[in-house]
């Protein structure tokens, strides 16, 4: 499986299609969530670690039900000048979350392009929980994670550290998001892109207060 995963790392640069290349999963189908979404991050951190520039190197995102569908993708220059803009006068922690908001929107929008989830709705679809176009709070998480991890390596990020997955319970289901913590204060926020439609910012609050929330 680490072979497998270099090998993914170390593909060549590639020109950006108007459709991204859909690849295997990296498990097995059988596995639970948690292991495909590590492996998923675990490959696009290798991905950036060998590029001179982790925002040009390739990365894969996941779309569908818990991360069914993975999609090789890259950001164009032109995605890349403007999400390093977004962080040029980012003077403090409030600041950068604004950023960090706006870069996720701005990737989802260049991956949707390619890969067709530009029509990924808010929430889910209840009708279609596996059309490739559409993703699961799974899918949601493992990109926003895979784009947090790539902000900071690409130095970004600086006020702030990739936390943890987090999840909020109904009676019968469940809704997992990603986290970052304020290196100032220690305070973590829920960054929660499947609250929004493909491109749309996503929601960042505090843990207490995404908590608060009830629909999943």
């Amino acid at each position: 499986m680490r072979n497998r995963l270099l090998s993914l790392a170390l593909l060549p640069w590639f020109a950006v299609a108007a459709h991204a290349q859909e690849v295997e999963p990296l498990g097995d189908p059988g596995q639970d969530w948690s292991s495909s979404m590590e492996q998923v991050l675990t490959t696009n951190s290798l991905s950036a670690t060998a590029a001179l520039d982790p925002l040009a190197a390739p990365l894969l995102a996941c779309s569908g039900t818990a991360c069914r569908h993975l999609w090789l993708v890259a950001l164009a220059p032109d995605d890349r000048e403007d999400i390093r803009h977004l962080f040029e006068d980012v003077a403090d922690s409030a600041q950068e979350r604004r950023a960090i908001a706006q870069a996720i929107a701005r990737i989802e929008t260049s991956v949707g392009r390619q890969n067709g989830t530009w029509a990924d709705d808010a929430g889910n679809r209840v009708s279609e929980t596996d059309d490739p176009s559409q993703l699961d709070c799974v899918s949601e998480t493992a990109n926003t994670r895979s784009y947090l991890q790539r902000l900071v390596q690409a130095g970004l990020i600086s006020r702030h550290h990739v936390g943890r997955m987090v999840m909020r319970f109904t009676l019968i289901l469940q809704h997992v998001a990603s986290t970052i913590v304020d290196d100032d204060d220690g305070n973590e926020y829920v960054v929660d892109s499947w609250v929004g439609a493909n491109g749309e910012e996503p929601s960042v609050e505090t843990l207490s207060q995404w908590r608060s929330h009830w629909r999943v």
